[in-house]
């Protein structure tokens, strides 16, 4: 939604007067306030991580991993989220995003409806562990459009079966 209202007030911009335009980029920059701030309090005013505070992240919230097919939860990983959860818990003004992915079978569609599911089961586990659900600014499903292991292997098909957490 973002890129298209950026879009949508370059293209005015450049074809009508400056005045006319500035109010709408007004109005559209007015419009994307209002929708993250609908994002668990989380507002524009606030600044991005920090580079040190990326890594904090980083180091202290792990991600998970699914077996083929599945979006439950394996215990191991349960086990990971709930020292997750404590980490959240511990510092409540550190905001996250979750992207569920998958692996490289299966067609587009499947594979973003599953690697949903795994970032909507772990957003509800961390929650049902005790994490402010605002801390979570959003859980999507990006399917098999960011690998982070490029072989056509099981050890690489795993790798990307995750959920994966980033700093906002």
């Amino acid at each position: 939604m973002t890129h298209r209202i950026v879009t949508l007030a370059a293209v005015l911009l450049l074809s009508a007067g400056s005045a006319f335009s500035q109010s709408l980029v007004s109005k559209a920059n007015d419009d994307v306030f209002a929708a993250v701030d609908g994002f668990g309090g989380v507002s524009l005013d606030s600044l991005p991580p920090t580079p040190s505070e990326q890594r904090e992240v980083q180091q202290n919230i792990k991600d998970i991993h699914f077996d083929f097919d599945r979006a439950d939860l394996r215990p191991e990983d349960r086990l990971i989220l709930e020292s997750d959860a404590q980490w959240l818990k511990a510092n409540p003004n550190v905001f996250v995003t979750i992207e569920g992915d998958a692996d490289e079978r299966g067609g587009i569609v499947y594979n973003v409806v599953l690697s949903d599911r795994r970032a909507a089961t772990t957003k509800d586990a961390l929650v049902s562990m005790g994490v402010s659900p605002d801390q979570v600014v959003y859980a999507t499903g990006w399917g098999k459009l960011y690998p982070i292991c490029e072989q056509s292997d099981e050890i690489c098909w795993n790798q990307n079966r995750r959920a994966h957490f980033a700093p906002w």
